[in-house]
């Protein structure tokens, strides 16, 4: 058997360590720590009174299931004094952030939201999209719920008021314009098509219309539509025309709004059974720009007031508040989260609880969401449920398969070969999880997928990294019988008898629905119907894709390697800055010798041997 570390549970050793602990503790504000016997972090909490509250952990009758555990896994408590309260709220906040702590609620979409911005500090202003760290004096737009909202309203921004989007050094190279600016979407300053002083008006008017001053753009552009057209520059004309086309576009689309310019967030937290599931809406100048749900099962905690408290610090922690937060629960320390909140902003942010008007109808709006949101996601849980019990039945597996890990390489002709590990984990794709491994072979060898195979789950369950120790329940190969005891041989070699194995082989022919499933039972024949057969075509075909993205990417980069490899001079850092500097392949091979000079590092010698390399005469 694989020798896993196993956790071990003693109710009473927790209690003692509590009470040692609450004896120990000081009065006053900071954060404490409840630990594994291996210095690992259960549970990370605040307090105003740290002795208080550890106290509290020995009032045994208000004990939940989730607290005993926590209590009969901890070996050790500590903690870490603040010199205010706030600190204690802000210091929790990054720990759970950086350890996640298996008893605290588990925040795993971690990452910053995406902005429109428009860099005002530029000469020639630039709209992109952005995420994460920002200058104070940029102007955004945002936050949007999804990357997808974003793209859509900068294509139509683009449209409107011809701002460029490209990078500076793709800017400062230019010699002409951009495909770009033929289709209408940038007024073409890296080529002075347009005046300085007529391309600050264009930024000013985005800036305006994103404000929510849409009425007042659209009414300009249509009086100017009208002098040109009766002024018959009905080329002019139609380019104003189709700004107004897309304006509106923005306006209708998608985003509902409540004909007014405020910035605010509702964000909602409801409690059902228990799971807690916390949705927020984004409205900025009015509009409503989309909304994510979180759900959240693990926590100490009982409370939707505590599980939203906790929600607003780490969520606002990444991602830039608005001035007004909107929430449906009457949480403690709203003062003290607002000053939070309000931390090097320049404005101080309020959480309010509405009573009336259009704020509760928006709220009770939410409200209902979230109640459709936990009913679908009961349902759909029991389904998967019973899905995976069925076909663990049929497969005859010998556990319930809660983390499925699903394996596929890919390779070009040999070439810059990639395995794949996909995993399946409580009823959907964890994609944090994901993993992919470069094949270390010699070119003889390359073509061999049961050897592509071997080294793939030999370095998987080689215990030398930490993601590594949590085991999956069943393994799913693509392929054949050979495969599967390629798997078994590697899996029997390092003793691990307790996980499922099984491989989905394509049919002579290819066809879908035409699969094999081999187990080490025997092989198992589905109806193309069977809702089983479907589940396992999907972890099939999940990992397929992924396996062939990341060989693309080697590929590519392969590519970008080798366009180097003849020219003398030019080594990794020299091409990481050239790829940098001028943003793609295309446009190095294009480039002058004046302006590959200008890349930081290239001197006039290197800059004339790549530029004689792309621009022989073959």
């Amino acid at each position: 058997m694989m020798t896993v570390e196993t956790e071990k549970y003693d109710y009473n050793n927790g209690l003692k360590k509590v009470k040692e602990a609450s004896q120990t503790f000081p009065k006053g504000s900071g954060v404490y720590k409840f630990l594994d016997s291996y210095k690992n972090p259960l549970y990370i909490g605040k307090a105003k009174n740290l002795k208080k509250r550890i106290s509290s952990y020995l009032n045994i009758g208000k004990h939940t299931k989730r607290t005993k555990i926590l209590i009969s896994l901890t070996q050790t408590i500590i903690f870490i004094k603040t010199p205010t309260e706030i600190d204690s709220f802000i210091l929790e906040s990054n720990l759970i952030k950086s350890f996640k702590p298996k008893f605290n609620i588990r925040f795993r979409d971690d990452k910053s939201y995406p902005f429109i911005m428009i860099d005002e500090r530029s000469k020639w202003p630039r709209i992109r999209k952005i995420r994460g760290k920002h200058l104070k004096k940029d102007f955004l737009f945002g936050p949007f719920a999804n990357s997808s909202a974003v793209d859509e309203v900068l294509t139509q921004l683009e449209k409107a008021f011809l701002l460029r989007s490209c990078s500076d050094n793709i800017f400062n190279s230019r010699t002409r314009p951009c495909i770009l600016y033929q289709i209408k979407r940038c007024s073409a300053p890296c080529t002075n098509l347009i005046k300085k002083n007529d391309y600050k008006e264009l930024v000013d008017n985005a800036i305006l219309f994103l404000k929510g001053k849409d009425s007042l753009i659209k009414e300009n552009l249509i009086n100017q539509m009208k002098v040109e057209s009766k002024s018959q520059n009905y080329e002019t004309a139609t380019i104003l025309r189709d700004r107004i086309k897309a304006l509106t576009k923005i306006s209708q689309e998608k985003y509902s709004d409540l004909n007014n310019d405020e910035n605010f967030d509702i964000v909602c937290c409801i409690k059902n059974f228990d799971e807690f599931c916390v949705q927020i809406f984004f409205f900025r100048s009015g509009k409503n720009l989309g909304n994510k749900e979180f759900f959240f099962k693990e926590s100490i905690s009982n409370d939707a007031k505590e599980v939203l408290s906790q929600f607003l610090i780490i969520f606002y922690s990444s991602n830039l508040a608005p001035k007004i937060v909107y929430i449906n629960q009457r949480i403690k320390k709203k003062i003290t989260l607002s000053s939070i909140l309000s931390k090097n902003k320049r404005f101080k942010v309020e959480i309010k609880v509405p009573s009336r008007g259009k704020k509760m109808s928006l709220l009770r709006m939410v409200e209902s969401n979230i109640i459709a949101s936990l009913k679908d996601k009961l349902k759909s849980e029991q389904k998967n449920l019973g899905l995976l019990k069925s076909l663990a039945k049929s497969l005859k597996l010998k556990k319930f398969p809660n983390r499925i890990e699903i394996y596929d390489n890919s390779h070009l002709s040999g070439t810059d070969p990639v395995g794949a590990m996909v995993v399946y984990e409580n009823f959907s794709f964890q994609k944090k999880k994901y993993k992919k491994f470069n094949i270390k072979s010699t070119k003889s060898i390359l073509n061999d997928d049961y050897f592509m195979l071997t080294q793939v789950i030999n370095r998987r369950f080689t215990l030398n990294n930490k993601w590594k120790s949590e085991k999956p329940d069943l393994l799913i190969i693509d392929g054949g019988k050979g495969h599967l005891n390629s798997v078994l041989k590697v899996l029997k070699n390092k003793n691990i008898e307790d996980i499922d194995l099984i491989s989905i082989a394509k049919g002579k022919r290819r066809i879908v629905g035409d699969e094999k499933i081999f187990t080490l039972n025997g092989l198992v024949k589905f109806n193309k119907s069977n809702e089983e057969f479907f589940l396992l075509q999907r972890l099939r075909d999940e990992a397929h894709r992924f396996a062939v993205s990341s060989q693309r990417v080697k590929r590519l980069m392969s590519i970008k390697n080798s366009i180097f490899d003849k020219i003398g001079g030019v080594g990794r850092k020299n091409r990481s800055k050239l790829l940098s500097y001028f943003g793609s392949i295309e446009n190095i091979k294009t480039a002058s010798i004046d302006d590959l000079k200008k890349t930081p590092g290239i001197g006039k010698k290197i800059a004339r041997k790549i530029y004689e390399e792309f621009n022989k005469i073959v």
